[in-house]
């Protein structure tokens, strides 16, 4: 069973393939960002995300019981990902979790399609630095699959994407018949930890195309559907941006206040931190559909509502990026407007800094930084219905 076809947009550009999609894993994947959040205490899909260019996604092992309760879930596509890669490392004789009944895999795929009427994600186990046998079993797994509305989850260390390791990375995922959800695992944000990484990661999506970042955060899900990604994964809180390796304690123990995405500034920080860092200025606020023009110091608070409303903003502040991005009729267009975002961005920095009259006390992010180094030399284009936060 496969999905009809999207129907028309005016939103969506002119060179979009839907039309020449073959597969239903393609059709409720290709050209979306997906919202990633957390099974519990998740009952609906949210208003606020656009059912052309948008999904949804459950990550953790009650996702494949709550998926089938979500109000809404006909609106846009709507996935789970067990994230088993969370607790359990991938070996060469068990690279996916399925379950040991007498149904099995084909169960499991059956299952999961019924409760979602969209793509299937699988199972797959953590792929630890240093461990072909285990990534090449993921592959031989991917491949003894031959229906066409599953996605394979490939989660892995990042140093998978240094230099000394991408291209071996790159010959075995250009095997895999499927999408492909890749899931990068390291201490903080996995993108930050070398220089190499968002160039490689370009490399990926340029060089196999059915590829997109999982459980990323807005800049780099951004930068891969202008280089050829084919979908992105956003999470809502900052344990689904970032994924820690399995057997790993987190250096970050402490439950944190609400992240907001400052849209200026491409970035998420903490809310009691902005509330610091503007206790004697004017906040920067914001327009998009859940603030209205409301300041962005007003998340700072350990109230269950307050953290919801600072989601929703997040959301609709990249769901907004993400709108105007896909409209443009090129992907060498989306790549001109992503590079003056980021370079606009990256000198908002210091104009927050002098404004607020406190040195460095916003700082870019490394990723950030080096996308910008990559795109010095793109051509600029003109940002247009994208508004900046007010003062």
């Amino acid at each position: 069973m496969t999905h009809d076809p999207v129907p028309p947009s005016s939103r969506r550009p002119a060179w979009d393939a839907t039309a020449e999609l073959t597969t239903a894993a393609e059709q409720a994947t290709k050209g979306r960002i997906f919202l990633l959040t957390r099974p519990k205490g998740t009952w609906a899909v949210p208003q606020y995300l656009d059912p052309t260019i948008t999904g949804f996604a459950l990550c953790g092992p009650q996702g494949e019981q709550r998926i089938g309760e979500l109000s809404g879930r006909r609106r846009l596509p709507v996935v789970a990902d067990l994230a088993y890669y969370e607790k359990t490392l991938a070996t060469p004789e068990t690279p996916m979790l399925f379950p040991e009944t007498l149904f099995g895999r084909d169960g499991f795929f059956d299952d999961m399609r019924a409760r979602t009427d969209s793509a299937i994600f699988t199972p797959t186990a953590y792929v630890e630095a240093g461990e072909p046998a285990a990534l090449k079993a993921i592959r031989s797994a991917a491949q003894e699959v031959t229906r066409t509305d599953v996605v394979i989850v490939v989660p892995l260390d990042v140093t998978w994407l240094r230099d000394n390791k991408i291209d071996q990375l790159i010959a075995i995922l250009k095997t895999i018949p499927h999408p492909i959800a890749l899931v990068l695992g390291g201490q903080y944000n996995p993108t930050d930890s070398y220089a190499d990484i968002m160039r490689n990661l370009r490399r990926v999506y340029q060089e196999i195309g059915r590829v997109g970042p999982w459980r990323t955060d807005p800049v780099t899900a951004l930068d891969a559907m202008a280089q050829g990604g084919m979908f992105a994964g956003i999470g809502s809180s900052g344990s689904l941006r970032h994924l820690v390796p399995p057997g790993q304690p987190t250096k970050i123990t402490n439950r944190f206040k609400p992240s907001v995405f400052i849209l200026e500034l491409l970035h998420f920080f903490r809310a009691d931190t902005l509330a610091q860092r503007w206790a004697n200025v004017d906040p920067l606020s914001c327009w998009c559909t859940v603030c209205a023009g409301r300041g962005l110091d007003r998340f700072d608070s350990h109230d269950t509502g307050v953290d919801t409303e600072a989601r929703a903003h997040n959301a609709a502040s990249w769901s907004a990026l993400w709108a105007h991005m896909q409209a443009l009729p090129t992907g060498t267009e989306r790549q001109r407007w992503l590079a003056e975002r980021i370079r606009l961005a990256h000198l908002a920095y210091e104009a927050e800094n002098e404004r607020i009259q406190q040195a460095n006390a916003f700082k870019p992010s490394k990723t950030l930084q080096r996308l910008a180094k990559l795109m010095e030399g793109t051509h600029p284009s003109v940002i247009a219905g994208v508004g900046k936060p007010a003062r």
